[in-house]
């Protein structure tokens, strides 16, 4: 029997999700940007992010990423995150640790 998953793949869904938030908030702050004259601030950190967000995606399982945008994206507590999803405080720090470290590392580049 084949698994179906009805918006796709969870890796996919999260990696359309955060290069959907991504674009938005660059897009923004470009427009922010050409309006008010202001300086680029992290705009070109977040253009390079967000061009190099598959690099992450390759390099890092799903669950890291889930278990990050769980405990970001809706701003919850460690030991919020560990009653959701059943981790250990220690496996929660991890998984979201590789995930933030592939991302700084994408960033400092820029």
């Amino acid at each position: 029997m084949t698994v179906r998953y009805y918006w796709g793949r969870p890796k996919d869904v999260i990696r359309w999700y955060l290069r959907g938030t991504l674009y938005l908030s660059a897009q923004s702050k470009k427009a922010y940007i050409e309006k008010t004259g202001a300086d680029s601030g992290n705009l070109p950190r977040l253009l390079n992010l967000l061009e190099n967000l598959d690099k992450i995606f390759d390099t890092i399982d799903t669950d890291s990423i889930a278990v990050l945008c769980l405990r970001y994206v809706e701003l919850l507590s460690i030991a919020e995150t560990t009653k959701r999803t059943g981790l250990s405080a220690y496996q929660i720090t991890a998984k979201t640790g590789k995930v933030m470290k592939k991302a700084k590392e994408i960033i400092a580049k820029a």
